[in-house]
C-alpha cells in the first residue's frame, strides 16, 4: 500500500484531489528571552494558549524563556514578505507589556486548509490511501492520523472509515482560483470578529 501525506506540499494525484484543501502560509516569530517576571506575567502556568477566533493566535514558551508566537495566517497561499512585520502588532496587542521586544526568529511555512476544518483521509485506490488538511493543527492531528493509516493499511479500517466516510466540500476552481475564494471567505470572517 501506498500514502499519501504530503499535506499542502503533495503534487501527487494532483487531478483526484484538485479542489479538497488549499495551502496558507503561516508564520511564528520568536521574542528575545524574556525575564522570569516577564514569563510569570504572560504565562504563569507555562501553557500552550490558542485564542477563540476564527484566525486565531497561539503562544508558548520556549525551553530557554522566549515567546514563541504565532498565527496570522496569509490564506492567498502566498508567502509573506515579513512575518514579523504582520505578526508584531498582534503579538503586542496581546502582550502590551513586550511592545519593542526584539524578535529573533521568524519562519513560515504551508497549512492544507480544508473549508470545515476536518482532516481528509481517503482512498485513490484500493491500495493508495491519502490524508490531508489537517487546517493548522498538523503537529497533534497529524500523529493521531498517522496512527489511523497504520492501521487502515494493514486492515483494520474502522476508524479510517469514519474520517473517510465525511462529507467534505470540493471547489473544482484551479489552485489559485480557490486560494482566492478562500482569502475572502476568512477575510470575512475576521471583519466579522472585528465588528462583534
Amino acid at each position: 500500500s501506498v500514502v499519501l501525506a504530503g499535506n499542502a506540499y503533495h503534487r501527487l494525484e494532483r487531478k483526484a484531489l484538485k479542489g479538497k484543501l488549499f495551502p496558507a502560509s503561516l508564520g511564528i516569530v520568536t521574542t528575545a528571552p524574556l525575564s522570569r517576571e516577564q514569563q510569570a506575567a504572560i504565562n504563569p502556568q507555562d501553557l500552550a494558549v490558542y485564542d477563540t477566533r476564527f484566525v486565531l493566535d497561539y503562544y508558548r514558551l520556549t525551553a530557554d524563556g522566549r515567546l514563541l508566537f504565532g498565527g496570522g495566517a496569509n490564506y492567498s497561499g502566498q508567502d509573506s514578505a515579513d512575518i514579523g512585520a504582520e505578526l508584531r502588532p498582534r503579538l503586542e496587542h496581546t502582550f502590551p507589556q513586550l511592545k519593542g521586544i526584539a524578535l529573533d526568529y521568524q519562519w513560515q511555512g504551508k497549512a492544507g486548509i480544508v473549508i470545515n476544518r476536518i482532516p481528509q483521509l481517503g482512498k485513490l485506490s484500493p491500495n493508495v490511501f491519502y490524508a490531508q488538511g489537517y487546517s493548522g493543527h498538523g503537529i497533534a492531528t497529524s500523529h493521531i492520523v498517522g496512527n489511523i493509516m497504520a492501521r487502515a493499511v494493514s486492515g483494520q479500517l474502522e476508524e479510517f472509515d469514519l474520517f473517510a466516510d465525511m462529507r467534505h466540500w470540493r471547489i473544482p476552481v484551479s489552485e489559485r482560483l480557490g486560494n482566492g475564494l478562500l482569502a475572502a471567505g476568512m477575510w470575512y470572517y475576521q471583519l466579522r470578529e472585528k465588528l462583534r
